[in-house]
């Protein structure tokens, strides 16, 4: 019994120890049935992910379609181009006379071909058609083409070189193919915009991937051999399809490739697009993202640029029609940058009226000659520029210290009304405050009063400028009755059109910019009448050989250097005065950098100098 009993208590005793060593490890090393589980290690804290850096630029109107050939160019269009393009880098450097890319040859033409006249004017070479002859690597005097005696003229070729490395923005390299395929596409479609280039290009050739060799077509010698060659369109996504369609396709006018800072990543909404990165694009640009977002009404863009829903406004709000405190106080909380100096609002003079085309008699027109005598116009440009038009305007609608160009005088108020006495506009002593009446001007009947009507549009700033010319004007002595028309009225086609049907005494016009020289808009085949069935530029009816053929010179890189320095046929012959700058103007807030940025028809989306 007892050994039983010892038995028992050792085997209790064992018991008990293995109970109180619970998790420890047995002699085997493994783990007891009873062994707990791992004690739990604290969580890892995470990196909240940083949010990408928005670019919101803000515009008044839907982009809409984006196809580059469409043949409109809005402004905000204009704003998605320059985030998605980038033209000025699609060449390794600019081509220049005297360097070996720019080669002049004597052509050999033919009846058919197209060529540019004597007069700057694209026609079809036949017998008779004056040109400038080529002999001895120079340009001779005008002379007839005659198929018996054939001379030769002047051509130009100019190779460009495609910049390395260009990609488009799904990776793919540019190559030469793409701007063959642009030239076709804007030759097939022919808008104005490109037209002008078309007409004088003889041909476009594609040698390697990366080389281009334009050439003009014979006797057209370019001052610029910028922009001869149009940006491309991807011809891998759009080759064979035809150009009429080209802006339905997803990369022709939906959400068309570049080669800029970004790319579009979506089509959101109400014509908004999301835009991002273009990983193929260097230096990366200064933001992840950039948001083109559409806000039509003012009022909540300049407050979204406070808030902070918008960070730039862009050329499509026309903040150049604001008034002077908005501006002001754009530029002091923000950015306000202005575009485009060049004057293309201009004061046309009606010289010759449609009623006049049939033959003038003083004793039987309706209005008499006020604007034949070269001096007449030469007199009123003094009047309207001794004290710039264009600098009381902008300086009372800008904002105090906002830089200006200097704007140039015509002459002073004393030398204008000295030469409208020379003319026979003469005031009258019993009423020295009237307008001044004819005696002796030619065509002129004695007695007529110099008061002449002026039509303009019915913007404030059309308002403005015309009031302006009319203050200035009475100071001559000369009478001048405003009158606003809007649009559909004021452009309206001839010849019921006051413009385009040339019935008018003075008129404030405001030309779009352009690849030609300015003077080509009054050349003697731009004016409307019933033979071009009244499709023109010249509503003033200049028609003169020598203002013809110094337009052509001034555009004709041979021939500029023949001319006095600043040659300017539109200020020598005066068919319209230059008045003012159709200068453009868009906001950005302060949270946005512009030091050392670079601008390019708007902000350039690009600059690494903006944070």
């Amino acid at each position: 019994m007892n050994r039983k009993r010892n038995v028992m208590l050792v085997l209790l005793s064992l018991i008990l120890v293995l109970s109180a060593c619970g998790n420890k490890t047995v002699p085997n090393g493994t783990l007891s049935e009873t062994s707990s589980q791992p004690t739990e290690l604290p969580p890892t804290p995470t990196m909240t992910p940083e949010l990408p850096k928005v670019l919101t630029v803000c515009t008044a109107e839907d982009p809409g379609n984006l196809f580059r050939y469409e043949g409109r160019m809005s402004p905000a269009k204009k704003t998605v181009f320059t985030a998605i393009y980038a033209d000025e880098l699609l060449f390794a450097s600019q081509p220049a006379y005297g360097s070996s890319e720019v080669v002049r040859f004597a052509a050999d033409v033919k009846p058919g071909m197209n060529v540019l006249n004597s007069s700057g004017e694209v026609t079809v070479l036949k017998e008779g058609t004056l040109i400038f002859p080529m002999a001895e690597s120079q340009l001779g005097e005008p002379a007839a083409w005659t198929a018996a005696e054939p001379a030769r003229m002047m051509q130009i070729s100019v190779e460009f070189k495609l910049a390395p490395g260009l990609t488009w923005s799904d990776g793919s390299p540019l190559s030469s193919a793409d701007f063959l395929l642009s030239f076709a596409a804007a030759n097939e479609l022919r808008h104005p915009q490109e037209l002008w280039l078309i007409e004088r290009t003889a041909s476009l050739e594609a040698p390697d991937d990366a080389t281009l060799v334009w050439t003009g077509i014979p006797g057209f010698v370019p001052v610029s051999l910028a922009g001869l060659i149009l940006p491309p369109l991807p011809a891998a996504q759009l080759g064979g399809i035809d150009p009429a369609e080209m802006g339905s396709a997803q990369a022709g006018g939906e959400a068309p490739m570049g080669w800029g800072a970004y790319r579009i990543a979506e089509r959101l909404s109400g014509g908004e697009l999301k835009l991002e990165r273009n990983p193929y694009f260097d230096p990366a640009p200064a933001y992840d993202q950039a948001l083109i977002k559409v806000e039509p009404d003012l009022q909540q863009a300049l407050s979204g640029l406070q808030n902070g829903a918008c960070d730039v406004l862009d050329l499509s709000y026309h903040l150049e029609g604001q008034g002077r405190e908005v501006l002001t106080d754009l530029m002091e909380t923000g950015h306000l940058v202005a575009e485009n100096f060049t004057l293309t609002y201009q004061l046309v003079f009606g010289i010759q009226p449609a009623a006049y085309d049939g033959g003038y008699s003083a004793w039987t027109a309706k209005r008499q000659n006020y604007f034949g005598d070269l001096r007449t116009r030469q007199a009123i440009a003094g009047c309207l520029s001794a004290e710039p038009i264009a600098s009381e305007i902008l300086g009372a609608r800008l904002p105090e210290g906002f830089s200006l160009p200097q704007f140039d005088s015509l002459g002073t108020l004393e030398q204008a009304q000295a030469l409208l006495d020379e003319i026979g506009w003469l005031k009258d002593d019993a009423q020295p405050e009237g307008a001044r009446k004819a005696s002796g001007v030619e065509n002129v009947l004695d007695g007529t009063s110099f008061s002449v009507s002026l039509l303009s549009g019915s913007s404030e700033m059309d308002r403005e400028v015309s009031q302006a010319v009319a203050r200035r004007l009475e100071q001559c002595g000369i009478e001048v009755s405003s009158q606003a028309l809007p649009a559909s009225e004021l452009y309206k086609p001839g010849p019921e059109g006051p413009l385009f049907g040339r019935n008018f005494d003075l008129a404030l016009m405001s030309w779009q910019p352009s690849a030609a020289p300015t003077c080509e808009l009054y050349r003697s085949d731009a004016v409307p009448n019933s033979g071009n069935y009244w499709i023109g530029t010249n509503l003033a009816g200049l028609a003169d050989a020598g203002f013809d053929a110094m337009c052509a010179a001034v555009g004709n890189a041979e021939l500029r250097q023949r001319l006095a320095q600043g040659a300017d046929p539109i200020a020598e012959y005066l068919p319209a005065i230059p008045l003012m700058p159709q200068i453009s103007l868009w906001a950005a807030s302060g949270r946005v950098d512009l030091a050392g940025a670079e601008y390019f028809g708007g902000l350039r989306f690009w600059s690494p100098a903006i944070p």
